[in-house]
């Protein structure tokens, strides 16, 4: 062979060798871009649904004052919002709206994260839409909460009063009292006709939750009422001259009288003839269609699809394992009697409470947060994830401790401004046993319902519904 074709063999594998080169480079330039092309879609996609979730929820929330008022946002915050039974079917057809454009979303599109997003945005108007027949199988008055006690609690533990505008906005929600009271009176109404009414031991507490918030000044004499003495406790505290906050002060005592007086009157007018009306059932088997609606209840808290007789099970199964741990700690007190005469014993001795006294009280609430500040100090040692808006332990309101529960918790401000709060019901000290002091401070606090609220209000990268919302595995209460 020559030197020519040699040479010319040569050129002919370097030109091939190139050739095949530029075509794989190119084949993976190629397949990179269509990869890079995917996650784009993938990414853009996700984007898309999470904007959608957000509207979704977000709309709704502007839908609501008091949703905004919960949340820490100040848009509406001089009204309390709409009621009607006319608003509640705009609101179900618009979670049907909502629903055909969460389906139209294609899942495979999307990243792992926003799948699931997709699936609980889904399953939470799906049930919705489901359980609007049943809007009415409820009282939105009874002796735990309502829309009685809502206006005072909110006013005085969300609507927070850092400028003029904020006291406007406090004034103009108490006139506008008598028409939130009105439409919550029309739903009264509403489920009379249904044969939806509460049992007679409800009604006592709600009338005298109610005569609460209307009894001292500027109603009569005495001291300031729960509402005036929280405005002029907050008026005091702005940076603004006399002569604006003796105005403020003579628009709220004008508001007092002229609308929160005959508006809660009217309400415990119309609770009273309910009260003539009602009998001493207490179970939702009294309700139209009582055993379905029940039945989906027990569906939607379990997330099972257990039978109400299996769950008794559970629950009996549970009570005698329970019973058993108490029987040992029993006799390791060497208690002498049955369990249900050492129930007798911590229940009504003296040893296991503080005083029926203001002192008390205060001793109690400093000793809760005294517990609460401890385990928090020790987070370190067994959480990585801490939440960053504050806690305050704070006794339930007189206006409705009577009534309300033993102990509960309200989450924090979406931004983290307003704290959690612990509420402990100090009405009967009898009723507080120290020995359940820090399971109470622990459940409700920290690093109870606490932990739980207050770090998913801040978690990223996650839409709103989900931070906000409930999942019933993940609270329980």
């Amino acid at each position: 062979m020559n030197k020519l074709s040699i040479i010319s063999i040569l050129i002919s594998s370097i030109l091939l060798t190139s050739t095949t080169n530029i075509i794989s480079a190119s084949s993976i330039q190629y397949k990179n871009k269509l990869t890079s092309e995917s996650v784009a879609v993938a990414q853009t996609e996700s984007e898309k649904a999470n904007a959608l979730f957000e509207e979704i929820f977000m709309s709704a929330v502007m839908r609501s004052p008091i949703s905004q008022s919960s949340l820490g946002i100040k848009k509406d915050q001089d009204q309390w919002g709409d009621f009607s039974e006319a608003r509640n079917l705009e609101n179900h057809d618009i979670a049907i709206a909502n629903l055909a454009k969460v389906k139209a979303i294609n899942a495979n599109k999307l990243d792992e994260q926003t799948q699931v997003s997709l699936r609980l945005q889904i399953q939470s108007i799906e049930e919705d839409i489901a359980d609007f027949k049943w809007r009415h199988h409820n009282y939105p008055l009874h002796q735990m909460r309502g829309t009685h006690t809502l206006v005072p609690s909110m006013l005085i533990n969300q609507h927070l009063i850092a400028d003029v505008k904020d006291a406007e906005d406090y004034i103009s929600r108490l006139n506008a009292v008598p028409k939130l009271f009105s439409q919550v009176i029309d739903g009264l109404n509403i489920r009379e006709e249904k044969g939806i009414i509460a049992p007679k031991f409800v009604y006592p507490y709600v009338i005298s939750d109610s005569t609460n918030i209307i009894t001292g000044a500027p109603f009569d004499k005495g001291e300031d009422s729960t509402l005036l003495a929280d405005f002029r406790k907050k008026i005091d505290a702005l940076d603004v001259d006399k002569s604006k906050k003796d105005q403020l002060m003579a628009e709220v005592i004008k508001a007092l009288k002229s609308s929160v007086k005959p508006g809660y009157e009217k309400l415990i007018a119309a609770v009273q003839k309910l009260e003539k009306k009602a009998d001493s059932r207490d179970g939702v088997w009294k309700f139209p269609e009582g055993k379905a609606f029940f039945d989906n209840a027990l569906a939607r808290t379990t997330t099972t699809k257990l039978t109400t007789v299996e769950i008794h099970e559970i629950g009996l199964k549970e009570v005698a394992r329970i019973h058993d741990e108490m029987r040992l700690i029993m006799n390791k007190v060497k208690f002498d009697g049955d369990l249900v005469a050492f129930f007798d014993f911590m229940r009504k001795d003296k040893q296991f409470y503080y005083d029926e006294t203001e002192e008390g009280k205060a001793r109690y609430l400093s000793e809760a947060t005294t517990l609460i500040e401890e385990m928090k100090s020790r987070l370190d040692e067994v959480f990585i994830v801490k939440p960053k808006a504050e806690l305050n332990v704070k006794a339930v309101e007189s206006f409705r401790e009577k009534s309300a529960g033993k102990a509960f918790y309200q989450r924090p401000s979406m931004d983290g401004t307003r704290p959690g709060i612990y509420y402990a019901n100090l009405y009967k000290m009898s009723d507080m046993p120290i020995y359940q002091m820090a399971a109470l401070a622990y459940h409700e606090g920290i690093p109870g319902h606490h932990m739980q609220l207050a770090i998913a209000g801040e978690l990223q990268d996650l839409p709103k519904f989900r931070k906000f919302g409930r999942y019933i595995a993940y609270s329980n209460s």
